[in-house]
């Protein structure tokens, strides 16, 4: 390695000197002498140098500014429309409140049941005495005893009318007529409204012309035979207001 540097440097120098700058040419130089010198020089003037006028200057002109082109007027922008506001998030709407089934209607109390007007089919007791009803005549109530009870009771009215009643004259076709007499009694068994016919059975076209004779006839056997003689424990829906089918049959 130090052969190759020593090599290198020694190239380099060589290369310096073959490159050396050219020497220039020589000059001619001439003496002259001191008196030549001053011959040579050139005379001064003595006059005083004129100013120098100074060229005139001509006036400045001042150069009106160039005309300004009027800027175009810029339309007015239209002011932004504002921007929507946003709709409120509609609210979901409540669930319905839930509805606890309906209860059910407690069943009515059983309506207490009337005594229903009794029919009774035996005969009259005679010598009722006759009573004017008062007001409007109303439904007889349902009966609340028994059957056998009312049976009872059918068989004492039966024995205590029969005095009572008189056989009207219109022959055999006359008994067949039924008369069906609302009763309507107080509880000492005296009549509370006067004895009413409500209808009849039995009716044809031979005794039809008696019937009217012979519902008088049950009705005032009834009213005549009062008062009457009845259980008191069957007075409530018994014999209070009942139904009597007066049978002239069954009279003699």
């Amino acid at each position: 390695m130090g052969h190759v540097a020593l090599l290198a440097i020694l190239s380099l120098n060589l290369m310096s000197v073959r490159k050396m700058p050219k020497l220039s040419e020589p000059m001619d130089v001439m003496l002259v002498d001191k008196a030549g010198l001053l011959s040579a020089a050139p005379e001064m003037s003595k006059e005083a140098p004129q100013a120098a006028e100074a060229p005139e200057v001509a006036p400045t002109v001042e150069e009106a500014p160039p005309e300004v082109a009027p800027t175009p007027s810029q339309p007015t922008p239209s002011p932004p429309k504002p921007a929507p506001s946003p709709k409120a998030a509609e609210k979901p709407a409540p669930p319905a409140p839930k509805t606890s089934p309906a209860k059910p209607a407690p069943p009515a109390p059983p309506a207490k049941a009337k005594p229903k007007a009794t029919s009774l089919g035996t005969d009259f007791l005679k010598g009722i005495p006759v009573e004017k009803s008062t007001g409007k005549a109303t439904a007889p109530r349902v009966a609340a005893i028994s059957p056998i009870a009312m049976n009872g009771l059918v068989a004492l009215i039966a024995s205590q009318v029969k005095p009572c009643y008189t056989i009207p004259t219109g022959g055999t076709d006359a008994l067949a007529i039924i008369t069906k007499v609302r009763m309507r009694l107080k509880k000492d068994g005296s009549i509370a409204v006067a004895p009413e016919v409500v209808g009849n059975a039995g009716v044809t076209g031979s005794n039809q012309p008696y019937m009217q004779q012979m519902n008088e006839a049950a009705r005032r056997a009834l009213q005549r035979c009062a008062p009457y003689k009845l259980p008191a424990d069957l007075y409530e829906g018994g014999w209070e207001d009942l139904i009597f089918n007066f049978r002239p049959a069954q009279m003699g």
